[in-house]
C-alpha cells in the first residue's frame, strides 16, 4: 500500500470537513423535525433535543391524500417537463453547432439576449392567462424550461465530442437532419443531457411560484405550493391581528417550527435520494465544454 503524502491527507481533511460541513445542517433540520416546539423554543436547533416528538410530521402527514397528489403532480410535472425541455433544447443546440447554419449568429445572441433582459412576472402572467387561457390548467406546469446557459453546453459538447465527419456520413448514407439528430446525435449526446437534466429537474421539482399563482384547484397543487399553503398558515400564529382566541386553537393543531423542519425534509429527501446517482452526471456538466477534445 503507498504511503500518502502529506498534501493528500491535508486534502483528505479538508474534504471531510466540507462533507460535514454539508451533512450536519441536514442532519440538524432532520432531528429538529422530530423535536417538539416546546424543546425548540427552550433548547433551540440541537443534535439531541431535550424532547422528541413526531407532531410536526404528524401534521404534514395529516393532509393525507391531499399530500399524495400533489407527490404524484410533483414527480409528473418534474419528469414530463423534464423531458420535454431536453427535448427542445437538444435540438436548439443541434441546429445552433451547424457552422454553415444561416442565422446561426441572430439565434446565438437572440438566446444570450434572454439571459440579459425578461419581459418579467406581470407579462408572463397576463399572456398565459388571456391568450393562453392557462389558469387553473396543469399545462402551464409542464411547459418547458428553456435555458440559455443549458443550451450553450448542450451545443459545446456537440461541437467538441461529435465530429462533423459523422454528420457527413450519416447525410452521404442519405440520412436527413431529424434522423442524423435521433440515431446519431442524440445517443452521443447522453452524458451531457443527464448532467443538464438533473439541473432541470431540481429547478421543476422546487417550482411553488407558478402553481401558486396560476393552480386554485387543491387536486391541481404541486407538492411545493401545497407546502406553501402550510407554510402560509403557519405564518398566521405570528400574525399580531389574530385574535387571541382564534391563536391559542392554532398553537394547539400547528407545531410551528417542527412542522417547518418536517415540510423541508419533504421537500428534499426524494433530491438527497437521487442526488448520489446523478452526482458524476452534475460534475462533467459544471465542465462540459471547458476543454475541446
Amino acid at each position: 500500500m503507498k504511503k500518502k503524502s502529506v498534501g493528500q491527507i491535508v486534502l483528505l481533511i479538508v474534504l471531510i470537513i466540507l462533507a460535514l460541513a454539508c451533512l450536519l445542517p441536514m442532519l440538524l433540520v432532520l432531528a429538529a423535525s422530530f423535536s417538539s416546539d416546546y424543546s425548540l423554543r427552550k433548547k433551540g436547533f440541537t443534535f439531541f433535543p431535550m424532547e422528541w416528538s413526531t407532531e410536526g410530521w404528524e401534521y404534514v402527514l395529516s393532509m393525507g391524500s391531499q399530500l399524495l397528489l400533489s407527490y404524484r403532480n410533483t414527480f409528473c410535472i418534474t419528469i414530463v417537463g423534464t423531458a420535454v425541455s431536453l427535448l427542445f433544447m437538444s435540438m436548439l443546440a443541434y441546429v445552433l453547432s451547424h457552422k454553415n447554419f444561416v442565422f446561426r449568429r441572430a439565434f446565438s445572441l437572440l438566446l444570450l439576449g434572454t439571459m440579459l433582459f425578461s419581459g418579467g412576472q406581470l407579462s408572463h402572467y397576463m399572456i398565459n392567462t388571456t391568450v393562453y387561457h392557462l389558469r387553473d390548467n396543469m399545462l402551464i406546469l409542464f411547459l418547458p424550461a428553456i435555458s440559455a446557459m443549458h443550451v450553450i453546453i448542450l451545443r459545446t459538447y456537440i461541437q467538441g465530442n461529435i465530429a462533423d465527419a459523422l454528420v457527413e456520413s450519416a447525410k452521404i448514407d442519405g440520412a436527413g437532419e431529424f434522423r442524423i439528430y435521433a440515431q446519431v446525435v442524440m445517443p452521443l449526446l447522453a452524458p451531457a443531457l443527464a448532467s443538464v437534466s438533473f439541473m432541470v429537474a431540481i429547478g421543476y421539482w422546487n417550482n411553488w411560484e407558478t402553481g401558486y399563482l396560476y393552480i386554485k384547484t387543491q387536486d391541481k397543487l404541486p407538492l411545493q405550493t401545497l407546502l406553501m399553503q402550510i407554510e402560509k398558515k403557519i405564518e398566521m400564529l405570528n400574525n399580531p391581528n389574530v385574535s387571541s382566541v382564534a391563536a391559542s386553537e392554532m398553537w394547539e393543531t400547528v407545531p410551528e417550527l417542527s412542522a417547518r423542519m418536517a415540510m423541508l425534509v419533504t421537500v428534499i429527501g426524494p433530491i438527497m435520494i437521487a442526488y448520489p446517482f446523478f452526482q458524476k452526471y452534475f460534475v462533467q456538466g459544471l465542465t462540459v465544454g471547458s476543454v475541446k477534445g
